[in-house]
């Protein structure tokens, strides 16, 4: 998204010390009253599953019953405050129809994140706090949050929820103290952290301004302020931070490296890059995590100047080198994340039939149990020259080849960009394996066969039916 965040706020920083990440923090004062929403009971609930916790082995997630669940998600920024309840209601109606299952959101929108006001107030003029006060809540407001986030949870939306982020910390949250915002958080937590559709979010283009990075700047402290209070008040869901493109990993900011339970990959970079520099970082106390492919370019957007329009070839690339990258999931979005008018009417988009096809077919495989083929590589010659730095390029103009394979072999999957021949181990490859080629652009469609010689070489079929280049290989036992 076409967004930035000012941060220049003075803070209070509290003097109390606790163990969480080191530093100065932030003891919460008792919370300001504020009623328990009513989550959405088991009718409502029954039969959907929702993201709840990061899994065993740190790199993908678990529904409430401790099973792997896929993220498919979409990013409706500031829906909350532009939505009516009737359009909310159409919204995750549609994306549950489409296979969605996750939406990034934020709890109070400004302008720069697509709200309509600078005061955080929805469509309509409802304010979310009394004069001002992040502890004295409108309950209009925060009735209307309930209620949309009963109607997510109703059609199977887990919400990636940020009660502040980088763009209303400058607005609504700018004269906010750390101590303030943990009173807040707890307050959200107490209201919120029983839905059982709810991972925890903050920051978003978020660049603090500070010569000590791992000291933390005036609006880290806020930030964390508030998720300590979450914290205080009970809630140990999923959390992690969307910083600036430019630090592509959540991790990369050491002050909030101990505090992310998961990285938000947020690039416009091609995305095996920055998915597999989160797989691969060193196991310690907090490693392995899982490494989401959370936002990069949105569909009808191109962040980098002097590069091609997005295209859907553009999406799937992203999409498809991400998941073959080991990130457990993804994220899409479209310059309708303000919601423009008519937005209704391009909800349908043949990208986003062509993502939940892919999403379906990977949702159908032992995903979970794929591994990046970098330490074993599956594909030896024809895969291209892997991005290292973090020069600027555009998604189309890399060409690289990205594979994953399960243990025993009996699942690989490999993303080739353009045509290409390719030369595979064939020592990794099960007797009596088949190999097949799907195209990316209907991947609902049968496959294709695959014609490897004794040599391991095979190559791509030619044009998809989009007239791309790009074909997934799937060897299966």
């Amino acid at each position: 998204m076409k967004r930035t965040a000012g941060l220049s706020l003075l803070v209070v920083l509290c003097l109390a010390s606790c163990s969480d990440g080191g530093g100065p923090q932030v003891r919460p004062s008792p919370p300001a009253t504020v009623p328990a929403a009513a989550a959405c009971d088991v009718t409502e609930s029954a039969g959907h599953r929702y993201i709840s916790a990061v899994g065993r082995d740190g790199r993908y997630f678990e529904d409430q019953h401790g099973d792997p669940i896929l993220i498919r998600g979409d990013s409706p920024w500031s829906g909350l405050a532009d939505w009516s309840p009737e359009q909310a209601e159409s919204y995750f109606a549609n994306r549950e129809a489409h296979g969605f299952n996750a939406s990034i959101i934020s709890a109070v929108a400004v302008p720069d994140n697509g709200g309509p006001s600078e005061e955080g107030a929805t469509f309509d003029g409802i304010r979310p706090f009394v004069d001002g006060d992040i502890t004295a809540w409108n309950e209009r407001y925060w009735a209307r949050v309930d209620e949309y986030l009963r109607i997510a949870c109703r059609h199977g939306n887990t919400l990636f929820l940020y009660p502040m982020d980088g763009w209303n910390i400058s607005d609504v949250f700018a004269s906010a103290t750390a101590e303030q915002a943990a009173v807040y958080g707890r307050m959200f937590a107490q209201r919120y952290a029983r839905f059982p559709n709810i991972v925890w979010m903050t920051g978003g283009d978020y660049s603090p301004e500070t010569d000590d990075p791992a000291a933390g700047s005036d609006s880290d402290h806020v930030l964390r302020g508030m998720l300590q209070g979450i914290r205080a008040a009970g809630s140990d869901k999923p959390f992690s931070i969307q910083l600036g493109p430019q630090k592509s990993l959540s991790t990369d900011n050491p002050f909030w490296e101990p505090l992310a339970d998961w990285n938000f990959v947020y690039t416009y970079l091609p995305t095996y890059k920055a998915v597999l520099d989160g797989y691969q970082r060193p196991a310690g106390a907090r490693d392995p995590r899982p490494a989401v492919f959370s936002e990069g370019n949105y569909e009808g957007e191109n962040n980098q100047p002097d590069t091609a329009p997005t295209t859907d070839e553009t999406l799937r690339r992203q999409a498809l080198w991400a998941l073959t990258s080991g990130s457990p999931g993804e994220f899409r979005g479209s310059d309708d994340w303000e919601f423009r008018d008519g937005w209704e009417s391009r909800l349908d988009t043949p990208a986003v039939t062509q993502l939940e096809a892919i999403r379906d077919l990977w949702a159908s495989w032992a995903w979970w149990q794929l591994v990046p083929d970098v330490d074993e590589p599956f594909v030896l010659d024809g895969r291209g020259t892997r991005s290292t730095d973090d020069e600027m390029v555009d998604v189309l103009d890399d060409d690289y080849v990205t594979a994953a394979r399960t243990p025993d072999g009996s699942l690989a999957v490999v993303y080739v960009p353009t045509q290409r021949t390719i030369r595979l181990d064939r020592a990794l490859i099960p007797p009596g394996a088949t190999l097949g080629w799907i195209d990316p652009a209907d991947a609902a469609a049968p496959s294709l066969p695959a014609e490897i010689d004794r040599d391991g070489y095979v190559a791509t079929p030619g044009t998809n039916v989009d007239g791309d280049q790009d074909w997934l290989l799937v060897v299966e036992a």
